[in-house]
């Protein structure tokens, strides 16, 4: 491997990513197995879903924020803008989340918890380029 070669695979391959995997796995884990048994007690799968995504995103912010990108908000104006950022953003995820499970299952006809496994993995990759880019900046205020 050349030096440039070396150095882009850097760029891809290091703590953060590292760690944004880690919790990825670990928070689509919570999500699947969270919907499997919520499943068992509530039959309507849609309902279950959004039970499920709304602790799924509560437990990859406080990841994200604390362990991933160690995001410091010097105030709380700073708090409070990075927390809309990451709703706005999640809940954008959480549509396509939403929406692409129904369309799986209801139109597409897949199984239920290979469409939820399926549709959180895109999640998951959609969600690390918006985290980085758009929500834990480094900002000034």
């Amino acid at each position: 491997m050349d030096n440039s070669e070396e150095k882009k695979s850097n760029r891809l391959i290091n703590r953060e990513t590292i760690l944004y995997t880690l919790f990825g796995v670990l928070t689509s884990i919570e999500n699947v197995v969270l919907f499997k048994i919520l499943l068992v007690f509530i039959e309507n799968y849609k309902m279950v879903n959004i039970i499920t995504l709304i602790v799924v995103k509560l437990t990859a912010y406080i990841c994200n924020k604390n362990f991933v990108f160690k995001s410091k908000t010097n105030n709380l104006y700073g708090l409070a803008a990075e927390i809309g950022r990451f709703l706005l953003a999640r809940g954008a995820s959480m549509l396509l989340d939403y929406f692409g499970l129904i369309l799986m299952v209801e139109v597409m006809s897949l199984n239920i918890l290979f469409s939820k496994f399926f549709i959180t993995i895109l999640v998951v990759i959609l969600n690390y380029f918006i985290g980085k880019k758009h929500v834990f900046k480094k900002t000034e205020l």
